[in-house]
């Protein structure tokens, strides 16, 4: 579905991407490591039309998006939705204006009772119905989350991007949201790209894993695999991390 060659980008002296090429396929969930730094975001922000590369391309569904004029470019990065890392609600509207921001922009032939039930839809996927008077202020962290993925899926994207979804929650709520990138992937039959520096929610979601460093892809397998790849840099994300015998492949 997403094709990325020789992606350059540079900001002032500093070069993050370096001729980063990689494909993501359709209906798969790709989860990309790194240490900080490496451009996880930058790439991101290409893949999602936010910025432009320096050199090289980013093609979605066989269309060069880099080499299009804004407006047209919107056509394309419509059918892409993201949860940032701090889930980037308004705080000045409550839970249920928040879900039904997108529909509200961009679709606005909809009926008012039709925006309210695929909100209420939204949130229920997400295990917080009810909660449309809430305002940001009075959620948990893991709940910000859950109503970050709600505003996400209320418009049904074909892409979903997810920039650290679980960085700074307990295990618990860490291991919900796992559950819910999965559901939705599932539910929506989309194709995921997921940044995280977790590798207990790398082997929980991801169909296949990258490792981005030194402003490339160094590494790509799927999970089983890319577990036993001997990179000593890829090798240090492993050695905090708790993984089953399963996870592992034994």
């Amino acid at each position: 579905m997403i094709k990325v060659r020789d992606l350059k980008k540079r900001y002032g002296s500093l070069e993050v991407l370096k001729g980063l090429t990689l494909d993501i396929f359709d209906d798969e969930t790709l989860v990309i490591l790194g240490r900080s730094g490496t451009g996880k975001s930058v790439l991101l922000r290409q893949i999602l039309g936010l910025e432009q590369p320096d050199s090289g391309y980013v093609e979605i569904d066989g269309v060069n998006i880099s080499s299009l004029r804004p407006s047209k470019r919107v056509q394309y990065t419509k059918q892409m939705g993201m949860l940032f890392q701090g889930a980037a609600l308004f705080d000045s509207m409550d839970v249920g204006d928040n879900t039904a921001f997108y529909l509200n922009q961009h679709e606005p032939r909809l009926a008012v009772s039709e925006v309210k039930d695929r909100v209420a839809l939204a949130l229920k996927m997400v295990g917080l119905e009810n909660t449309e008077k809430k305002m940001p202020s009075d959620l948990s962290g893991g709940m910000r989350k859950r109503a970050g993925l709600a505003r996400l899926i209320v418009y049904r994207p074909h892409i979903l991007l997810y920039d650290e979804p679980t960085t700074g929650l307990d295990p618990i709520t860490s291991m919900q949201i796992n559950d819910l990138i999965n559901q939705i992937k599932h539910e929506l039959k989309a194709t995921s790209i997921v940044i995280t520096h977790d590798m207990k929610s790398a082997m929980e979601v991801g169909d296949r894993l990258a490792f981005q460093n030194n402003g490339i892809i160094e590494e790509i397998a799927p999970k089983k695999e890319f577990v036993k790849i001997q990179n000593p840099t890829l090798q240090s994300f492993f050695k905090n991390a708790v993984l089953t015998k399963q996870e592992l492949g034994a």
